[in-house]
């Protein structure tokens, strides 16, 4: 995708929003269902459960990080440059 395109790069950070939004979710249910595995109520989290939590959440600071690294190299695109939208 060119992200050079300001409907590429809205429609790159909205996939992006919307796999952050998913990736909260997880988290959630992770540290939920962890707690009911240290008060013993469910069993503990399986370790392939962990690890996969655990790419999707470094895919999703990858996808931030390209998103800073975009927004560095051209303001003008997505966002905001010392408080002022561009």
């Amino acid at each position: 995708m060119d992200v050079d395109k300001p409907e590429d790069v809205a429609h790159s950070d909205g996939l992006l929003m919307h796999e952050l939004t998913v990736v909260n979710a997880l988290l959630s249910r992770y540290v939920l269902r962890f707690l009911d595995a240290d008060a013993e109520r469910v069993a503990p989290i399986a370790a392939a459960e962990e690890h996969a939590l655990a790419e999707r959440l470094n895919a999703a600071a990858d996808g931030i990080r390209a998103r800073a690294v975009r927004r560095d190299s051209a303001p003008n695109l997505g966002g905001h440059v010392d408080g002022e939208q561009v």
